[in-house]
């Protein structure tokens, strides 16, 4: 099966003044937002701009590959070899790059700008990487009105603007989804009419304070939602996008991964609903979480997080070695009464909208196997 690198292989031949860019293209730069461009690309807007090319044979030479969670440097390799050699990808000049990374108001934020020979600027906002701040400031998207990434993300968007002239496409993967749905919301109005789409690709949604605002209502028609068939972040919290479901070839939540999704010459290989899992998990969260209200969404979660947080560990994968395992035991032994009781009560309430939502989810199941058994 085809993925993106096969596809840079397949179409890197054909200029965007020939072909636009689309959403296969708008995966490819999102997914590169998560290269470590520090000392390569440089924050402003203009002046003078390394390529795309230029931009991908320094991250070779250095060894410098993507910051996204899963372990993919192979791939990350693969696929700058193929953008630095491509016709499309290569020529883009690379700007606007920045990354900041502040645990005390808990934000994990970066994002960069592509500049095509023709067409709208590209700006691609990072996702969630491996850090255990940026995990946290992902919860905090589910009882906060704002989060400080969603804050700068708009910001970013006004400074672009103000450099650049004319039309803009956002897009980013993961909790950079977000951001570029944030951004294009809630960025100045002038702006705002400036954002000719936007890519979201297997980002969560939003609270229900920030779907229920009337900013809202002018951008959704350009927002496009992709998640692979078996989804668990992109269906978190609220959309009121329809979503564009793509087939991937990995196994659970492993479908996460760009590189796992499946395409067909331009375009995506589209399926007409996601998995019976996938839906399960949106039902059963969605109803847990409108059962909390956003004081006791954020109770538990800053005490799970203090709980982490006893630990040395900066990344996630670090919070499994032994010395931070018993940090992490020894803070929650340390745990006040009550903090305890309402992380406890809170997990009740997933396991009971858990079995609320198993009838739906055995009957979507009988009927996907009805519809094998006849296919």
């Amino acid at each position: 099966m085809a993925n993106i690198i096969d596809y840079i292989a397949w179409r890197g031949d054909i200029p965007v003044e020939q072909v636009p860019i689309g959403e296969v293209d708008a995966l490819v730069l999102a997914y590169l937002s998560y290269m470590p461009y520090e000392g390569i690309v440089p924050q402003a807007f203009n002046g003078e701009l390394p390529t795309l090319a230029q931009a991908a044979g320094a991250l070779l030479e250095r060894g410098l590959f993507g910051l996204a969670m899963m372990d993919t440097s192979k791939l990350d390799r693969q696929l700058l070899e193929a953008v630095r050699g491509s016709v499309r990808f290569g020529p883009m000049r690379v700007c606007g790059y920045v990354s900041h990374m502040d645990d005390a108001q808990e934000k994990q934020f970066s994002a960069v700008t592509f500049l095509p020979p023709a067409g709208p600027a590209f700006i691609a906002f990072r996702g969630t990487d491996s850090t255990v701040v940026g995990w946290k400031e992902d919860f905090n998207m589910a009882f906060s009105g704002e989060v400080p990434s969603q804050r700068e993300a708009a910001a970013y968007l006004d400074r672009a603007a103000q450099a650049l002239e004319g039309l803009f496409i956002l897009g980013g993967h993961s909790k950079g989804g977000n951001l570029a749905a944030y951004a294009s919301v809630f960025a100045a109005p002038q702006v705002r009419q400036r954002v000719e789409r936007v890519y979201n690709f297997d980002g969560p949604g939003f609270n229900e304070e920030i779907i229920a605002s009337p900013e809202f209502d002018g951008m959704n028609a350009r927002i496009q939602t992709f998640v692979p068939q078996t989804s668990i972040i992109g269906i978190l919290l609220w959309h009121t996008e329809p979503f564009i479901v793509v087939r991937s070839d990995g196994v659970g939540p492993l479908q996460h991964n760009p590189y796992t999704w499946q395409l067909m010459g331009g375009g995506f290989i589209r399926l007409s609903q996601r998995s019976s899992s996938s839906q399960l998990a949106e039902e059963t969260i969605k109803r847990w979480l409108s059962e909390l209200t956003p004081e006791r969404r954020r109770l538990v979660i800053d005490g799970i997080y203090a709980v982490l947080s006893a630990s040395d560990g900066q990344s996630v994968a670090e919070l499994f070695e032994p010395r931070n395992i018993l940090a992490i035991l020894r803070a929650l032994g340390g745990m006040d009464e009550e903090t305890r009781e309402t992380i406890a009560e809170a997990f009740r309430g997933l396991g009971a909208s858990l079995m609320e939502s198993v009838p739906g989810f055995v009957d979507r199941t009988a009927e996907e196997i009805r519809q094998k058994v006849r296919g």
